[in-house]
Formats: structure tokens, C-alpha cells, sequence
């Protein structure tokens, strides 16, 4: 299966979950699992996805999802590479305002932190701009 069957997958099953309150089936899971185990791999894959977004609240569910469990999981060794996607990327740009990392833990909170100042998502409530967005797709 390439990315962009297994995010077009992945998306269909958050929205399954999201109607019928059903527990996450096999994109869901293969997608936690890679970014529990493979971060390299688990960024690319996170990329497709949030390239295939149709609307801020899949947008949103990466972010605060998997995406954010990358930064907690493995945010050091992969902010770099986050940041390279994210300088050609206004989507992921904007899911890392959907992000929430805790500066009080030992976390990659200070390196998010520029990287919302510098993709211009700082205030009070940088989720904010996730919520207010309006992107278009491809469809």
C-alpha cells in the first residue's frame, strides 16, 4: 500500500470513528505504531496525511494526535526534519499550531515553540489558528 492509499485510509477511518464512535482500526493503529517505533518513517507518512486533510478538523486530529505524539515520542531527534517539511508545507505549518506540548515536562516544547514563531502561530492559544484556518484542497 503507498502513503497516500494508507492516509486516504487513515482519514476515512478518523472519520468512521468520528460518526460512529468506533474504536480505530488498521490504518489508525499502523499509524501509532510507526510513530511509537519508526519516526523517520512515521514523518513521512504524517505528511501524506496531512497533505490529504480536507478540513480543519481532520487537520486538527493529526495534529493533536499523531503528530504531537512524534514531538513527545521523538521531537529531538526529528524536529530538523519536521522543520524541512514544514518550510514547504502551509498545511503542516498550520498543524503544528494544533500541536500542545507542556513546558513544564522534559519535552521538545522550546524548539515547537520557534517553529510556531517563526511560521507566525504565537498568542495565547496558537490552536486558535487551526481553528480559524480555511485551506483548500485539491478535490
Amino acid at each position: 500500500m503507498t502513503d497516500q492509499e494508507l492516509a486516504e485510509m487513515f482519514l476515512r477511518e478518523y472519520d468512521d470513528v468520528q460518526k460512529s464512535r468506533k474504536t480505530p482500526r488498521q490504518a489508525i493503529l499502523y499509524v501509532d505504531t510507526l510513530v511509537n517505533n519508526d519516526p523517520q518513517n512515521a514523518l513521512e507518512l504524517l505528511a501524506t496525511i496531512i497533505d490529504s486533510c480536507k478540513n480543519n478538523k481532520e487537520l486538527a486530529y493529526v495534529a493533536a494526535g499523531p503528530l504531537e505524539n512524534l514531538f513527545v515520542y521523538h521531537g529531538y531527534a526529528i524536529i530538523d526534519k519536521i522543520k524541512e517539511k514544514a518550510d514547504c508545507s502551509e498545511k503542516l505549518q498550520l498543524a503544528l499550531s494544533g500541536v500542545w506540548l507542556d513546558e513544564d515536562e522534559d519535552t521538545i516544547f522550546f524548539r515547537w515553540r520557534e517553529l510556531l514563531e517563526l511560521y507566525k502561530f504565537v498568542g495565547d492559544n496558537p490552536r486558535q489558528a487551526l481553528r480559524a484556518a480555511e485551506f483548500h484542497t485539491n478535490d
